[in-house]
């Protein structure tokens, strides 16, 4: 099942390639990404973007679709890339929200349209009824994104991470699938 999601202005979002792994290390070594991101290695290497998308090729091929989606730019170049964290078989209706834009990319309103798509193909084809996500306090661009797409603050994990020597609070949102309606 090969999957292509139109946004504005040519972007669109596709299945991860094994040629996007060069666009992965370029982009995932900015600081300004890893300073907004909690799980992304630094710095990132070729076989990070290997195994990551090798990682979700095989989930790709368990599940029938993609769980995580390459973000394009319009000459096809991967710029970002969203999806759902593992599904626990405890929790099938439930995933984590996770994504990224290369920063040079930021301010012209693609993740947000990025998310409002995605949302509707993990409601719909992913057979999802709840998202969340964690934002980093300061990351006001990210919580400004999920708040256009109607997550909503449902708890803020005060002094929650240590990051680059000082304690901070994790932003908790959360999405029900009913909310879009």
């Amino acid at each position: 099942m090969m999957i292509e999601l139109l946004l504005k202005n040519s972007f669109w979002l596709s299945q991860l390639q094994s040629s996007d792994a060069i666009a992965y290390v370029e982009h995932l070594n900015d600081p300004t990404i890893h300073q907004t991101t909690e799980n992304i290695p630094y710095p990132y290497t070729k076989e990070h973007a290997l195994h990551w998308i090798q990682r979700h090729t095989n989930i790709t091929n368990q599940y029938g679709k993609p769980h995580l989606l390459a973000i394009r730019n319009p000459q096809g170049q991967l710029i970002g890339s969203i999806g759902i964290g593992e599904i626990d078989e405890r929790h099938p209706h439930v995933a984590e929200l996770g994504y990224w834009l290369a920063s040079s990319y930021w301010g012209q309103g693609i993740m947000t349209q990025t998310v409002q798509v995605f949302l509707h193909y993990a409601f719909i084809e992913l057979s999802l009824l709840r998202l969340w996500t964690r934002v980093f306090e300061f990351n006001w661009g990210s919580r400004r994104v999920l708040e256009k797409n109607g997550f909503k603050l449902e708890g803020i994990q005060r002094q929650h991470l240590y990051r680059d020597g000082k304690l901070i609070d994790d932003y908790l949102y959360g999405l029900l699938k009913t909310d879009l309606s």
